[in-house]
């Protein structure tokens, strides 16, 4: 390595830097002063790559009677650590070209070195190796090679010794490979030929090789994005879940705007062509790593298929590892520029190839619309609340957490916070967003970072394909960017311990960080995750009370709470989370909160002295500033400004942001003619004259793949019961769950949602599996508006069967499907309804069907489901999103006395009204939830287009004591005046 440029050189300017990096450049990159190039041949074979195994034959040139050292790669560029894959060699031989082996030893003080000397009358030798794949790593496997059955994952760095003496750049590569006879491969190699199953590729330099991994399977789709000015780009997805391959086209748009979103920013590029390499399983789990012409991403099998799970992590990684083959391969700190892949690397600078890289990638994935720009508040307003209670800052620089990186990856399990992790990606993005808005500021406006990352991380492409950088270069550009004692900015940050972590930056956005009340009530998703007072007692619980987590020097730890303990008992309550936000809020008036905790076989009592009650972090909008941070996230690429000006053309009442509801589902229900005997079979002649519903579809509708299997519904009614049907087509029929009122929807099941008058309150559900045990619930009103949901509510009266046609809980055969059939009782229906119970002719209730569906394995005999896998939700009337708690999008059935195929649904005039008072209460929600209070106007609201069919109308909004109430009024043709409005709590409703 050089020596660092001297302090005179930042004054200097950025001349002299392209004048130091020629020489630094001449030592690391070119050939030496007597250039030793080398030519080695490499084939790996992949065919064992199911089982787990890779052999792979080296070509080596020596010099007859010499010794020579030959090298495991160690420092994989990308994982900061020497973490080559040695503890994973199954085997290694040494030979001549005659066949005789060569003995060999290695070296005491550096494992990954092996010596040994050639035979007199030898010129190369042939070593082989043989890699186990799949063996556990230091929380990370980019680097690594892998696979199952269907898809694999290789990195070159794991089939090849390389010799010592020439550079990697000096070392060229003739790489061939076989892989398992019906799988396809992607990479960012170019394949020369492929002959008798061996793929041949064009020779590069061992820098090139390690840096274009490959993957492979089965089942592989290669989609070329749509780049528009900037160079191709294709996105590779391999997979062992075949239907993770039918992405969204929204999807694909979104990744095809990335790559315009990063020309925009950059304004060149360093690759010819770019190749996203993707693997989609559960099984191959989660990784990433960053290349110059290809990124490495790992994810679940659903992850890109659902919205729901496209979010946080699985969002930011692939606009993160692309944005560095701007910042982390072509600019790259010095230190990190060795000449091989066993030298050391000084990792200091990782506050910027990280730090900036998670910054761009979170701001990319925001303007390519991958994430809404509220949905990124909320991930931002986490991680700062996160990061201030980082006490490991008082004694550990942000500058030590890159240089200690290699023993920092996986997070202690104990006290993390004063020991700090690798924050240099988080806390280095957050120092790069405060000089964004410092440039903002200084410049009012006309300059950004942009203009930095243009500057620093775009221009020509060098030919060494990577330009090195120290600290003051960095305080050069920026100061020619906005003019400001950067160095000593930076300095300060950086390399100083600190007291606090520096949130300034975010009244330079524009917002207040305050912390209150926050989320006011738990999470009612089906996962739920831990419980947070990290920011009120400094604790966090797990579902039942048990402490998984202190934060130093909060009120808990000063307690002496440690992780582990279990909390029974809090305020005199059981502990839940009700009973834990309930004590909070308690807290301002009592001053205190009560625990009662468990140690060993005793209870013991706890008081902690704490009176602020809630405590959440929270960014406010402060409307005396611009909003920077809604400057930042808008979207730079031109292309996508065109197609939205020219969308209206085609399309006038489409929104390219904001897809229309789709129209509810409408069924006819009939008057049974007989009695119905309910058992689950079907058989009953009066099914007969009931018409089966559409085939369910994905809860999100046409947005997603068609269903595995198909499910129908029907339905009846007579002066006693409302009468449901369903039949569920299904391979595998199995069931585990015998207790009324489980959590049914673990089990595969079928469930009911019924609102009678449609106000979205009040609304009944029932979910029941194929061994006919029913959960059965009431809500007064959507989670999402704070109901909860009443699970000791019954449903006296119900009749319910099952029937299966094949065999339960039997893997070894195949069955055809179960059913089921219901009969609720009127009267039951009836206490909530606040309309005829049973209805008259030609009323509409509210109803929606959803079938769960787990995937599942056969395990020791029996049927489990696949751990880590999400479920599907398919459904009659599609919910736009994985939520059945929307009764505004359920379908409409209609009640009949005529004939049964003789009515006809009238669709109701007043849906488009309801839909847009739908759209009033969500962006009604958004802005109060900015700005703490209501709006009685529309002009703030971010509403979009209006529902298609809307008629003519008009719209007040008023305030209330309780929040507000929004009103539409309209003329249905040939029918008096209707006025609907909706609540700030989504009760909508038609008033008289």
């Amino acid at each position: 390595m050089t020596d660092r440029p001297s302090g005179d050189g930042l004054r200097r300017g950025s001349r002299l830097w392209a004048t130091a990096w020629v020489v630094i450049l001449s030592g690391m990159f070119t050939a030496s002063a007597q250039p030793q190039p080398t030519t080695i041949g490499v084939e790996v074979d992949l065919r064992d790559l199911p089982r787990r195994l890779v052999h792979s034959t080296i070509q080596i040139p020596c010099k007859p009677g010499r010794e020579l050292a030959i090298w495991h790669p160690k420092w994989i560029p990308g994982t900061h650590e020497p973490c080559g894959s040695i503890e994973n060699t199954g085997g290694l031989r040494i030979q001549s070209p005659d066949g005789a082996t060569i003995p060999w030893r290695r070296d005491e003080l550096d494992l990954y070195r092996i010596v040994f000397k050639a035979p007199a009358d030898v010129s190369s030798v042939r070593v082989t190796l043989d890699t186990i794949c799949n063996q556990a790593a230091i929380e990370a496997s980019g680097h690594l090679t892998f696979g199952n059955k269907l898809v694999g994952v290789v990195n070159w760095s794991t089939c090849v010794l390389y010799p010592e003496g020439p550079t990697a750049a000096e070392t060229t590569v003739e790489l061939s490979a076989r892989l398992p006879e019906t799988w396809k491969y992607a990479t960012a190699l170019k394949t020369e030929a492929v002959a008798d199953g061996l793929i041949r590729f064009a020779p590069v330099s061992l820098v090139d090789l390690i840096d274009s991994p490959l993957i492979a399977g089965e089942h592989l789709r290669t989609i070329k994005l749509e780049t528009g000015p900037y160079p191709p780009a294709s996105f590779h997805l391999a997979t062992d879940a075949p239907a993770s391959l039918e992405l969204n086209p929204n999807v694909i748009a979104q990744y095809s705007r990335l790559v315009r979103e990063a020309g925009a920013l950059f304004g060149s590029y360093h690759h010819d062509d770019f190749q996203f390499l993707v693997t989609c399983s559960d099984d191959l789990g989660y990784l990433g790593l960053e290349h110059l012409a290809s990124s490495l991403n790992g994810v679940g099998a659903r992850d890109l298929l659902d919205d729901h799970l496209r979010v946080g992590w699985v969002a930011n990684l692939i606009p993160h590892e692309y944005v560095h083959s701007w910042c982390g391969k072509y600019r790259r700190p010095a230190g990190m520029c060795t000449p091989n892949f066993h030298s050391p690397m000084a990792t200091r600078l990782l506050w910027v190839y990280e730090g900036l890289t998670q910054y761009l990638g979170d701001v990319l994935m925001v303007r390519c619309g991958l994430v809404k720009p509220e949905d990124y508040k909320r991930t931002l307003t986490g991680s700062i609340g996160d990061l201030v209670l980082q006490s490991g800052r008082r004694w550990r620089s942000l500058e030590d957490t890159a240089v200690a990186s290699s023993i920092l990856r996986a997070r202690s399990p104990n006290w993390n916070e004063l020991r700090r992790s690798q924050d240099y990606y988080s806390e280095g993005a957050l120092l790069w967003m405060e000089i964004d808005a410092l440039i903002r500021q200084k410049t009012d406006g006309k300059k950004s970072l942009d203009d930095f990352c243009k500057a620093f991380l775009g221009g020509p492409t060098k030919p060494e394909k990577v330009a090195p950088y120290e600290l003051p270069e960095i305080a050069a550009r920026l100061n020619e960017i906005a003019p400001n004692d950067w160095k000593t900015f930076l300095e300060d940050r950086v390399t100083r311990p600190l007291d606090a972590l520096p949130v300034d930056f975010v009244a330079r956005l524009g917002y207040r960080l305050q912390f209150g009340a926050g989320p006011s009530a738990p999470d009612h998703g089906r996962r739920r995750v831990g419980l947070s007072a990290r920011h009120s007692l400094g604790l966090t619980f797990g579902d039942d009370g048990r402490v998984v987590d202190v934060a130093p020097g909060m009120i808990a730890d000063r307690s002496g709470l440690s992780k582990g303990t279990k909390v029974v008992g809090i305020n005199g309550r059981t502990f839940s989370a009700e009973a834990l936000h309930d004590a909070l809020t308690a807290s301002v008036s009592d001053k205190k909160v009560d625990f009662l905790i468990v140690e060993g076989d005793r209870l013991r009592p706890l008081t902690l002295a704490y009176a602020d009650g809630l405590r959440h972090p929270e960014l406010v909008r402060d409307p005396s500033q611009p909003d920077l941070l809604a400057a930042i996230l808008k979207p730079r690429d031109t292309t996508v400004e065109t197609k939205k000006e020219e969308a209206p053309k085609t399309a006038a009442n489409a929104s390219p942001t904001k897809p229309q509801p789709t129209l509810p589902k409408g069924y006819v229900c009939y008057r049974a003619d007989r009695p119905i005997a309910v058992d689950g079979k079907l058989d009953d002649p009066a099914w007969d004259a009931a018409p089966w519903t559409d085939a369910f579809v994905d809860i999100e509708g046409d947005r997603k793949p068609l269903p595995r299997f198909e499910t129908r519904a029907k339905m009846l009614w007579d002066d006693e019961y409302f009468y449901i049907a369903a039949r569920l087509k299904e391979p595998h029929v199995w069931g585990t769950l015998t207790q009324h009122d489980a959590v049914i929807f673990q089990d595969n099941d079928f469930e009911v949602f019924i609102d009678p008058d449609g106000d979205n309150h009040e609304y009944y559900e029932i979910e029941i599996n194929a061994l006919n045990t029913e959960w059965d619930l009431f809500l007064k009103k959507p989670y999402r508006d704070g109901g909860p949901a009443e699970n000791a509510w019954e449903i006296p009266g119900l009749k319910k069967g099952v029937a299966v046609a094949g065999t339960l809980n039997k893997p070894s055969d195949v069955d055809e499907a179960w059913s089921v059939e219901l009969a609720f009782p009127w009267k039951v229906l009836a206490e909530f309804a606040h309309r005829p119970s049973p209805p008259n002719d030609g009323d509409q209730w509210r109803v929606n069907f959803s079938r769960v569906e787990w995937l599942h394995d056969v395990v020791d005999g029996q049927y489990r489901k696949v751990p880590k896998t999400p479920e599907d939700n398919w459904v009659w009337s599609p919910q736009g999103v994985v939520d059945m708690h929307r009764p505004e999008r359920w379908g409409f059935v209609q009640f009949s006395t005529a004939k049964p195929g003789t009515a006809s649904f009238r669709p109701d005039p007043a849906v488009p009204v309801r839909d847009r008072l739908m759209q009033i209460y969500h962006a009604q929600s958004a802005f109060q939830r900015n700005n703490k209070a209501w709006t009685e106007t529309l002009d703030p609201l971010d509403l979009g287009p209006l529902p298609a069919g809307m008629p003519r109308h008009t719209t007040a909004i008023r305030k209330t004591p309780e929040g507000y109430e929004a009103a539409i009024t309209f003329e249905p043709q040939g029918q008096p005046p209707q006025t609907w409005t909706v609540r700030q709590d989504s009760r909508i409703s038609r008033n008289p």
